[in-house]
């Protein structure tokens, strides 16, 4: 049970007989939200005019559920986890460390055997790595869908679900419209057709071999997703421009040998 988390150095299950429980690794690997950008949504133009010149990101919670299976030290952990300024949380297997605070303990039961419970931390500067290499994944299947020219099967990514939404069509924008206490209903100008922006979620798997390769694709893929502009993806000879907005669901399948991370990523289509 020993080397799978440390915090300050410190390795928890020798300190404190706490361990993850399973599905803790999830939120580690969530990337951060975008903060909305500032955006102009002309009523005689179809879609948004967006500012992509500089992306910033909210701050990531990430839940991780604990278990103290050995000598029940669970004050201790706690005065470990509130002690002033921020925790630094090393993963081993997940080959990262993070510096985060603890925000709250949502979940808190305890046995004769031990005690389970939910810490929320909070990672108030999300690190967003810029240096990559290419990508150069080798998914088992070649995806349809490419971002900026490169398929996404480079990144290593499978798309599950989602690319049917890519040519649904855009909602209508409303256009002008009049009510008069004297009339039912109302009174719509039907001479001026413009369509919305729209979102989709695209539910992705990156299938690698090994976790260094595993954290080269992930940094590639949304690195890629969030530099400054408009992404231009293209899906069965039609293009589409948009940009990221957030990630959820992320499920670590496996990271014994190969590495498979199931995850949602939802996109804006500007136009």
């Amino acid at each position: 049970m020993t080397g799978f988390c440390y915090m300050d150095g410190v390795d928890v299950y020798t300190a404190y007989g706490v361990i993850i429980a399973e599905n803790g690794y999830n939120d580690f690997l969530t990337f951060p939200a975008l903060v909305e950008p500032d955006k102009n949504d002309w009523p005689e133009e179809n879609g948004i005019e967006v500012d992509l010149s500089e992306l910033t990101f909210q701050p990531r919670e990430i839940t991780v559920p604990f278990a103290v299976i050995s000598g029940n030290n669970w004050k201790g952990f706690y005065q470990t986890l509130t002690a002033v300024g921020y925790r630094s949380v090393n993963i081993p297997v997940l080959q990262k460390t993070w510096n985060l605070r603890v925000s709250e303990v949502p979940a808190f039961e305890e046995f004769p055997a031990g005690t389970i419970f939910e810490v929320k931390f909070v990672e108030d500067y999300p690190v967003i790595n810029r240096s990559y290499p290419i990508p150069t994944g080798t998914a088992p299947i070649t995806c349809a869908i490419s971002m900026d020219g490169i398929r996404l099967d480079k990144y290593g990514i499978i798309i599950e679900d989602g690319l049917d939404d890519l040519q649904r069509p855009a909602p209508l924008k409303k256009a002008l419209t009049r009510k008069s206490s004297g009339i039912s209903g109302q009174i719509y100008d039907t001479q001026l057709v413009r369509f919305a922006e729209k979102e989709i979620t695209l539910k992705c798997y990156l299938n690698v071999s090994q976790m260094a390769d595993f954290w080269n694709l992930y940094n590639a893929f949304f690195g890629d997703l969030t530099k400054a502009g408009e992404r231009t993806f293209t899906y069965a000879e039609s293009t589409f421009y948009g940009y990221y907005r957030k990630s959820g669901n992320f499920d670590l399948i496996t990271h014994a040998r190969e590495v498979v991370l199931k995850f949602d990523v939802t996109i804006c289509i500007v136009k």
